[in-house]
């Protein structure tokens, strides 16, 4: 206002001026004239700014406060909101309340929001949708189908909601937005009928298997109650926390491998298994069962799993691994050789022991499921018929089976043998198999199909 004050002021000395003047000036009338019609113009023009300016300024002044009042409004609806909220002026952000800040993990950094563009927080590949949802809501156009778009935690994590825009007034002069949106992870499915029947927490707590949830860095953001049980290590003190570190340190790099692979959506689950390592530092055999929380590949998102105790099994694993190396052994020095086999004419082998090798000079793997070498080639050509009908015959009257014949061994020679086998039959008396001892006789003299 002032300047078009002192505006007036100088076009006023201006004017006095060239009045002042005429009496001085030598020339025709019509320069005077001219002159004249030029400052009452200049004069005239600063009289209607003056005027106008005013009414231009009160205008403003209103439409900024109208403004200010309007996003006041805004951010006091959207506090009073229990779903998450915020107030865009387009696509920047104005405000956003407390369930917006908690559900995203920003609580405390709203002053770090307000001001960013609102596409930050949403998922590189769901701007477009954000983009149409914002269009629609600016013509005041209605979805039937809530808008799926996916929102940025703090953490790096996503979370997928379905969301909402809402113009604020319609006013071509206001472009103040409400945007909410509600995870889809919220949504129940289950009936009101069945709701009160759930306490999702009680049943956690109860489970035998620990049930973990890891943030996109790796760390632990909840455990369930047997992870005490199994660990004894409190589940406040292992929040936050590495879940690697609590494995053995030679299974540690393989569980730091798998879990980075989810975290960073190179693969969507894996089976493992690892020792976990007590607070009294006994290991403990699990296997771990994990899985994304996010279905997009190549984002970072969190991670969550089970682990379920199979100690036991391992035990019990090691111990029948004991007692199998221990019958091995005892097979190995008996001077013949033990099999199974199938009760056909190729007298394939399922499983023959080490002394195989003193009695036909073949090793076990020549003999075990080998299409181009099986025991009736071994059997000397002129027994293997009566060898055949011998044990079909003894078999067929759930004998044992006992008999003596020649076989050829690896060097060509000439072996007299004797064998005492019998059938493996299932509750239903199906023939599944043959097991026996074949061992090398001294005598030359025999006759194949005496028992003995």
């Amino acid at each position: 206002m002032s300047i078009f004050i002192f505006s007036t002021l100088i076009i006023s000395v201006i004017f006095l001026a060239i009045l002042g003047s005429w009496y001085s000036i030598q020339g025709p009338f019509l320069l005077h004239v001219v002159m004249l019609i030029s400052a009452a113009v200049a004069i005239f023009s600063a009289a209607i700014v003056i005027a106008v300016q005013p009414l231009l300024s009160n205008k403003t002044s209103r439409a900024r406060r109208n403004f200010s009042e309007e996003l006041a409004w805004g951010s006091e609806v959207s506090s009073a909101l229990s779903s998450p909220a915020a107030v865009l002026d387009g696509y920047v952000v104005k405000f956003v309340n407390t369930p917006f800040l908690q559900i995203l993990g920003m609580q405390g950094m709203a002053d770090q929001i307000v001001g960013m563009p609102f596409t930050n927080l949403i998922h590189p590949a769901d701007h477009q949708n954000f983009a149409e949802l914002s269009a629609d809501a600016s013509t005041d156009k209605t979805k039937s189908n809530a808008t799926k778009i996916r929102l940025i935690c703090s953490d790096g994590t996503t979370i997928p909601a379905n969301s909402s825009m809402t113009r604020m007034r319609k006013d071509r002069l206001n472009n103040l937005m409400l945007f909410q949106f509600t995870p889809t992870s919220a949504l129940n499915t289950l009936s009101n009928d069945y709701e009160s029947q759930f306490n999702y927490h009680t049943i956690l707590d109860r489970l035998e298997e620990i049930v973990f949830q890891l943030s996109a860095e790796g760390k632990i953001i909840f455990l369930n109650r047997s992870w005490e049980d199994m660990l004894e290590y409190k589940v406040q003190d292992s929040l936050e926390k590495l879940l690697a570190d609590f494995f053995h340190p030679e299974d540690k790099p393989m569980v730091e491998a798998r879990l980075d692979s989810l975290t960073k959506g190179k693969r969507t689950h894996c089976i493992i298994e690892a020792r976990l390592i007590s607070s009294r530092g006994d290991p403990s055999w699990v296997t771990l069962r994990a899985k994304t929380t996010s279905t997009a590949t190549g984002e970072r998102t969190s991670v969550i799993g089970t682990m379920t105790d199979i100690q036991r099994n391992k035990e019990a694993e090691a111990s029948q691994i004991a007692n199998r190396r221990a019958l091995n052994s005892l097979l190995s020095n008996i001077p013949g050789m033990v099999y199974r086999g199938r009760n056909d004419r190729s007298w394939t082998f399922e499983f023959v022991s080490d002394g195989c090798v003193d009695v036909t000079g073949y090793n076990p793997l020549d003999l075990i499921n080998n299409p181009n070498l099986n025991f009736n080639q071994i059997i000397h050509p002129d027994d293997r018929a009566a060898v055949w009908q011998s044990v079909k015959e003894q078999i067929s009257n759930n004998e044992e089976f006992k008999l003596i014949y020649r076989i050829v061994t690896r060097k060509g020679e000439s072996k007299l043998v004797q064998e005492h086998g019998r059938g493996v039959f299932s509750s239903t008396g199906e023939l599944l198999a043959l097991e026996g001892f074949i061992t090398e006789i001294p005598d030359q003299r025999y006759n194949v199909n005496a028992n003995y």
